[in-house]
């Protein structure tokens, strides 16, 4: 009888062993699932973080954009005063050229009149001058008459030649406007010129990082997109896992309200998982002799033929495809002349200023790096030629060679340099 219920109990035991077995397993199943949906979740509040933070970005450009408009807008209305008054100009400078051709005609011919009274009073009765006119009268009231002739003409003389004095003035004063008129005009065609230049490159930029930033907002969307049905399957998942608890936990009520003995027991376990990434951390700057003109040579190798890509040179396609933003460029082109300025995927404006050493704008040469201030402080990046020419990678041209001369250079270059190579 004790070895009948002794068979008994063991048959029990293993029967509830049977099923809390399967019971631990897919309660583990579950809470594997649970891991995975935290982590999931995470993830979709780290993407919408930065979802949100494009779009403030892209609503900073935005914003920017219109106030660059805006300048347009107003550049343009410039641009039309401006034609108007190089067309005014110039219908003045038409008008003064006929006043001062019209002045120069009345003065020949007073002139002439001149010359022709001169010789008429010369040739009468042979006489050389006035004085002569006069002493030989040939009686008093013909000294009278002849007197008040010559005082007539001396008088008539004396109002041309004063005419002629404000004529030439005149004429003078038409010169001096003229020549005034001119340099205004020029002054003014050349400040137009310069700000057009300024705005041409301000919208290229910000144009560009916009579209940069709307592609990145279209990417993380996606991925956000992906990551949500990631953690809908997930909670299928977690639902068909509760559900097949739920039945196993009935199946062993059942089972162990039919038994003649009870026993429990309970199974734990634990599981734990961990991995941590580290970046693999930069080379040594390389120092060598020659690396300035390696690298100025494999940079001026692609000019005119690398277009600009804000973001790109980060991936080996990119890199293969010579496809660079400013500062991927410069590093790029250091980097095929043995020069470590930073990792690939982290290299950027804001690294490459504390790279080598600061040095005076006035001790720039060759090689060093040039920072400018285009949308923010130290936005953009270029290797210095000499001469007041820099190497770059622009938003307008692409890899090419452009000026310190330029207005808008010029005006973002802040004196900023770096000699990453002595």
């Amino acid at each position: 009888m004790k070895r009948k219920l002794l068979t008994l109990s063991v048959a029990s035991v293993i029967s509830a062993g049977t099923l809390i077995a399967p019971l631990s397993s897919n309660y583990a199943f579950a809470q594997s699932i649970k891991e995975k949906q935290k982590s999931v979740q995470s993830d979709i509040q780290k993407k919408k973080a930065e979802i949100s933070t494009l779009s403030a970005q892209a609503k900073e450009m935005e914003s920017e954009m219109n106030e660059i408009t805006a300048k347009v807008n107003d550049t343009n209305a410039k641009i039309k005063d401006t034609t108007q008054k190089v067309n005014d100009t110039k219908q003045e400078i038409n008008e003064l050229q006929a006043k001062i051709k019209e002045t120069k005609q009345r003065i020949a011919e007073r002139n002439k009149v001149l010359q022709d009274r001169a010789r008429s009073i010369q040739q009468s009765d042979g006489s050389d001058s006035y004085l002569d006119v006069l002493l030989n009268s040939q009686s008093f009231g013909d000294f009278i008459d002849r007197a008040v002739a010559v005082t007539t003409f001396v008088s008539a003389d004396h109002k041309i030649l004063k005419e002629q004095e404000a004529d030439k003035k005149a004429l003078e004063q038409s010169e001096a406007d003229l020549n005034n008129k001119l340099q205004e005009v020029q002054q003014e065609l050349s400040k137009l010129e310069d700000l057009k230049s300024q705005l041409k490159y301000q919208i290229n930029d910000k144009n560009s990082i916009l579209a940069k930033i709307k592609e990145e907002q279209e990417s993380a969307k996606g991925e956000l997109g992906d990551l949500q049905d990631k953690a809908a399957s997930l909670a299928e998942q977690e639902k068909a896992a509760e559900a097949e608890q739920e039945k196993e936990r009935q199946a062993f009520r059942t089972t162990s309200s039919n038994s003649s003995s009870h026993s429990s027991g309970n199974s734990s376990g634990s599981h734990s998982s961990g991995s941590a990434y580290s970046a693999p951390s930069d080379g040594p700057v390389y120092h060598g002799s020659g690396a300035i003109e390696a690298a100025i040579s494999a940079g001026s190798s692609i000019v005119g033929r690398s277009p600009y890509n804000w973001g790109g040179g980060r991936s080996s396609a990119d890199i293969q495809n010579r496809s660079f933003d400013c500062s991927s460029f410069v590093r790029w082109a250091y980097a095929m002349a043995g020069v470590n300025l930073g990792s690939i995927t982290g290299t950027s404006t804001n690294t490459l200023v504390y790279q080598g050493r600061a040095v005076s704008a006035s001790e720039m040469k060759r090689g060093d790096l040039l920072f400018f201030d285009t949308y923010k402080t130290n936005g953009h990046v270029g290797i210095y030629l000499g001469n007041g020419q820099f190497l770059d990678d622009n938003s307008s041209h692409g890899v090419s060679i452009d000026s310190l001369n330029n207005p808008y250079w010029k005006a973002t270059f802040k004196g900023v340099v770096r000699r990453v190579v002595e």
